[in-house]
């Protein structure tokens, strides 16, 4: 600053620099680099130099004072405060040209000081705030119970403790299209970018470093978004929001693809240092840590849920099993109290499905326990529990409520409670069965045990519930039985017998007998029935009624029926090769039997290799087992007619069948259940109910036999009501198939 023009022009040419006329404005504005002026004008500028120095703080502009001699004394008092040099002047050029170069330089190093200590202070800011943000998001890691908490968390810590104007994560929606969904947002305008992602149909949270971040994998930062023409959608709303720098980080789970990213956002236009961005990059790496550990920790829950899932759930109902079934009533039994806690066991087994299942495959019989296990379900209280204990069987543990636990149940009312319970399973379970549009009906057989009462401890309380089921299975099915000590007996015995039946088959213990079935009006046999007998080492016989039940149950009936119908058969060619070859031969089926796919066809194969013509076969068929699946036994009832083998209906008058349903079978027989020759010919009401079969069975063109005629009138009364045919020990006891020809010799 210097008042002579001539000197201004002397010092621009020495020095290159341009020099101006001192002024006021110019001093405000700090628009030069080096002041020279003389006393007078340094101190009438004392003001605006002083307020120079406090604005520009660190950075030097230096004053150089022009003083004469005799105001250099005066002047000495405001070296290094208004000025920080002094020339004595007059002064020669050269001298001047070194103090202001010397000046200059000094300047120039204030101001690459200002600049480094800036930068320093810039970079010990990052991070710190980065160092913060560190300290916070491990904590939030640490204590992180799932990964969208822990990473809500991170971005609040990273904007609230680290100082950072926004951070969000982004998950992937599709790398074809290059775009990613908000997870979590949180900072300054976190809505504002919800909103703007929303309203973006080409979501630019994806363009640039993000884009570049899921597509490589590789961190990417960006400073000062405002000047990048790139990124044009989001540049007005970073610049109105202060988002001036940004770094992605991609939260990259070791070998998979980049399926999510981390996004923060600054407020400075120089972006993120070194130090910085090394904070941050280890913050990154625990975040990645522990959405790893979390994941691994999911994973572990849903297998060890998977596992106990197994352990205590029936994989096909999704009822309980036995070994939560068991654990349950051992829990409810150890309660303690003055008094055992009561509760009721009821041990279900279903009637006839393993007919549904042999004949329409396992995926019929297990649709069938999926529907059991609903209507259970739907039957029983919340507090009682219901398992599937294997197979068809069920178990339901019902828990009963007293009104205090100084109180204790009584024992009628313990058992009227759970009479009630079995009652309502029974009926519910007497509905008719959907399997691929056609309805199939089952019943069930129930065991009920009680604690107090029959146990108290849930071993023992399974194993009677058990035994009195097979009581109620034994009764017929469908019914319940509550456990006693005789039921107990019984089931021991029946377990033996089971054993036995096995042996029995291996060793061919078994034997048949042949009952005659008698022309009534000549008394001569006109067939036989063949029936098993098991005889014993003692000379005695078990009963079919006591060993083919257990049979059935346990599919033994099957191998039995097998080997029943090949010796029936054998016996009859021998019959026919001896000149009886009128006979016929009666053979009876179970409903089991009736359920083997290619029934009829193996029956006619052994037909043919025995030489015997199908008409000298008669299957005999319960009236209960064709009401079992009518559509299927009508088939199988046809499939005989159709081979030439006659059908006798066995025990007509106990299976509730209809008249229009016998009329749709091809049968050639009805047998008349023994129950109703009972009372005759004394009772009236009796003989006319042998009558109306008589007469319904001439209607459909069929014949009659009636069984157990045990007496003469019986005889008389049935010639006399037009049955033909007939069978009973009146006539003749089942008998050996030696016994059988001498007979037939004898009648001819």
């Amino acid at each position: 600053m210097l008042s002579r023009a001539s000197d201004r022009r002397v010092l621009t040419r020495s020095l290159q620099h341009a020099c101006v006329e001192p002024d006021v404005y110019t001093l405000s504005e700090a628009g030069f680099d080096l002041a020279i002026v003389d006393l007078p004008t340094l101190l009438r500028l004392e003001p605006e130099i002083r307020l120079l120095r406090a604005r520009i703080g660190l950075t030097l502009t230096p004053f150089l004072l022009a003083a004469s001699e005799s105001e250099l004394k005066k002047a000495n008092s405001f070296l290094g405060d208004l000025a920080e040099d002094v020339i004595r002047t007059p002064i020669r050029l050269i001298e001047l040209t070194a103090r202001v170069r010397n000046l200059l330089r000094l300047r120039q190093l204030s101001c690459d000081q200002k600049r480094e200590t800036e930068n320093t202070e810039s970079k010990l800011q990052g991070a710190t705030r980065a160092l913060h943000a560190f300290s916070s998001c491990n904590e939030r890691v640490i204590h992180a119970s799932n990964e969208k908490q822990m990473l809500a968390a991170i971005c609040e810590s990273l904007t609230k403790e680290g100082g950072y104007t926004l951070a969000w994560v982004g998950v992937v929606k599709g790398y074809e299209s290059e775009r990613i969904e908000l997870l979590t947002a949180a900072g300054q305008a976190c809505d504002c970018v919800y909103e703007f992602y929303s309203s973006q149909e080409d979501n630019p949270l994806c363009h640039g470093p993000v884009s570049l971040t899921l597509r490589t994998g590789v961190r990417h930062e960006v400073s000062d978004i405002v000047s990048r023409p790139e990124l044009s959608a989001w540049r007005q709303f970073a610049g109105t929001h202060q988002l001036h720098s940004v770094i992605v980080f991609p939260l990259n789970i070791p070998g998979k693809v980049p399926e999510a990213c981390l996004a923060i956002y600054s407020s400075d236009t120089d972006g993120f240092d070194t130090a910085e961005i090394e904070l941050l990059q280890r913050m990154v790496d625990n975040i990645i840590y522990g959405i790893h550990a979390l994941r691994e920790q999911y994973r572990r829950r849903r297998s060890e849920k998977k596992a106990h899932k197994m352990a205590y759930r029936d994989s096909l109902t999704g009822l309980a099993n036995r070994t939560a079934a068991h654990e349950a009533l051992d829990r409810h039994l150890r309660q303690t109290g003055p008094f055992p806690p009561a509760a009721g066991l009821l041990y279900l087994d279903l009637d006839g499905f393993k007919v549904i299942n042999d004949a329409l495959g396992h995926h019929a019989g297990d649709a069938v326990l999926i529907q059991v296990a609903e209507r259970l379900q739907s039957t029983v209280r919340d507090s009682d529990l219901v398992a599937r204990q294997g197979g068809d069987e069920f178990i339901i543990l019902a828990p009963h409520e007293v009104e205090d636990s100084l109180s204790t149940v009584e024992p009628g009312e313990l058992m009227d409670s759970m009479s009630s319970l079995a009652e309502r399973v029974l009926r519910v379970l007497e509905k008719p069965f959907n399997l691929e549009g056609r309805e199939y009906h089952l019943g069930a057989s129930i065991g009920v045990s009680l604690c107090p009462g029959h146990a108290n401890d849930a071993s023992t309380l399974m194993m009677r519930a058990d035994s009195a089921m097979y009581q109620a299975k034994s009764l017929g099915g469908n019914h319940f039985r509550f456990f006693s000590a005789e039921l107990s007996q019984n089931q021991r015995h029946r377990l033996e017998m089971e054993n036995r039946l096995h042996t029995a088959l291996l060793e061919g213990q078994f034997t048949l007998a042949f009952q005659p079935l008698i022309d009534l009006s000549t008394a001569k046999t006109v067939g036989v029935e063949a029936l098993i007998r098991w005889p014993q080492r003692d000379g005695s016989y078990i009963s079919p009624g006591e060993f083919i039940p257990i049979a059935e149950t346990t599919g033994l009936i099957l191998r039995i029926g097998d080997w029943v119908m090949q010796e029936a058969l054998e016996a009859l060619q021998r019959f026919r090769h001896q000149g009886f070859k009128h006979l016929q031969m009666a053979v009876n089926l179970s409903i089991s039997q009736l359920w083997e796919p290619h029934l009829v066809e193996g029956i006619v194969a052994r037909l043919d290799s025995l030489g015997i013509p199908p008409q000298a076969l008669k299957v005999e068929l319960t009236e209960g087992s064709l009401m079992t699946d009518v559509h299927r036994m009508e088939s199988i009832v046809k499939e005989f007619q159709q081979a030439g083998i006659q059908i006798a209906i066995d025990d007509f008058g106990t299976g509730y069948s209809s008249l229009a349903r016998l009329r749709s079978l091809p049968i050639t027989t009805l047998k008349i259940d023994r129950s109703f020759l009972q009372g005759t010919p004394e009772e009236e009401s009796a003989v006319n109910m042998v009558y109306t079969i008589t007469r319904m069975a001439e209607s459909l063109g069929v014949e009659a036999l009636a069984e157990g005629i045990e007496t003469e009138s019986q005889w008389r009364m049935l010639q006399d009501l037009g049955c033909r045919y007939g069978q009973g020990f009146y006539f003749a006891r089942p008998m050996a198939e030696i016994d059988i020809v001498e007979r037939l010799n004898t009648e001819s």
